[in-house]
């Protein structure tokens, strides 16, 4: 076959024949020789052939010219086509987006996503769907994100729990592979005593951690809880404390009021009966500022305690996001979660008014807490 005539042929001169030469006269009487035998005929359907064959290698000037202009159009079309294509892959997004997450289907995490959910796709104009990967304490949420494309169709919503498990399992994504969105929620934790103990008193709670180690309730050992209350004693300067590991904050609440543990690490609604109704003491709040629903409680900070300690949940995508993406699903999950139906939801499961905040403050939170698992799980012997 032909090859295609280079795209710049079409804006060449015209092609121009150059004039046919005139025909030898050939005469008989003065050469001597006899006349020239007529051509012998040729069958019509010999003579189309023979015309299309001579068309064919000879096209006319003005078939030529047009095939030309043709393929040259046709060549610029191709040069032009990856811009075309790269402008409807610039699109985005342009598909539903997958918020993974490894709670439960009703469970914090799980709700977290759902009334994130419900302004979101007009923020940012998608559907969003969640897909719950429960297994591993977010090990199987991180691997089905990293089987994922990362074209910022797919979303992490994770806790602290996510770099705990990362820190002790090297085949997973690693910290470094996180690139933060936004900060969903921030739950303070709170440390409360039994009603009437002497540890009530935040000065008095001080001088006796000072002295010896007190008992602490939280759940399992390498948990979220276990990295606070490390963190927490050794900002104060305490004496070792040590950790009697619950099953949730419903048994540590029994276990506290029953005398059975000195002291327990709690966000406010799990003891918001017990509050109410006198049993038990909040002593300090392990967040930058005093909290609306207990004002009267100071912060461990006002000691000079420089310690904090939430459930915080959040958005991450993996790295290899492309950053216009990533700016995108921020400025969009931000608008999303800054309405009424997600600050409504904020207000009333007791969650810090300033939760929402964008990529900047939370990756510098994600950074600080994964340094202090780090510090912490190899001071207790958990991570080698």
């Amino acid at each position: 076959m032909p090859s295609t005539p280079p795209f710049w042929l079409p804006f060449a001169p015209a092609i121009r024949r150059p004039p046919a030469r005139p025909a030898r006269r050939i005469s008989g009487a003065a050469s001597g020789a006899s006349p020239p035998a007529a051509p012998a005929r040729i069958p019509p359907s010999r003579n189309r052939r023979r015309q299309e064959d001579t068309m064919t290698r000879n096209p006319p000037l003005s078939t030529t010219r047009r095939s030309l202009l043709g393929a040259g159009a046709a060549s610029l079309g191709l040069l032009a086509a990856p811009g075309l294509l790269h402008a409807q892959e610039e699109k985005f997004p342009s598909k539903v987006i997958e918020v993974v997450t490894h709670a439960g289907v009703g469970g914090g995490t799980d709700i977290t996503a759902r009334m994130m959910m419900v302004q979101a796709p007009a923020a940012l104009g998608t559907e969003f769907t969640v897909v719950n990967r429960t297994a591993g304490s977010g090990a199987a949420a991180l691997q089905y994100a990293a089987s994922r494309p990362r074209d910022g169709h797919t979303i992490l919503l994770i806790t602290q729990t996510h770099l705990l498990t990362m820190l002790r399992n090297k085949s997973l994504p690693q910290f470094d592979d996180l690139v933060g969105v936004a900060r969903a929620t921030e739950d303070p934790q709170v440390i409360m005593v039994k009603a009437g103990s002497p540890l009530a008193d935040p000065r008095a709670f001080v001088e006796a951690s000072k002295e010896r180690g007190l008992k602490y309730g939280g759940t399992h050992v390498g948990s979220v809880d276990h990295v606070a209350i490390f963190s927490f004693a050794r900002a104060g300067g305490f004496k070792a404390p040590t950790l009697v590991p619950f099953r949730g904050g419903g048994d540590i609440v029994i276990n506290l009021v029953g005398g059975n543990i000195d002291v327990a690490l709690l966000n406010p609604a799990e003891a918001e009966a017990q509050i109410t109704a006198g049993e038990v003491k909040p002593v300090f709040v392990l967040s930058r500022q005093r909290l609306a629903n207990m004002p009267e409680v100071p912060t461990a900070q006002e000691l000079g305690i420089r310690a904090t300690a939430a459930t915080t949940r959040g958005f991450v995508v993996l790295k290899g996001t492309p950053e216009d993406r990533v700016a995108k699903l921020e400025a969009g999950l931000v608008k999303a979660m800054s309405g009424q139906v997600f600050q409504s939801y904020l207000k009333s499961s007791g969650q810090a008014a300033d939760s929402v905040a964008g990529r900047q403050e939370w990756e510098a939170q994600l950074a600080e807490f994964n340094e202090q698992s780090r510090e912490a799980l190899t001071t207790l012997g958990l991570l080698r």
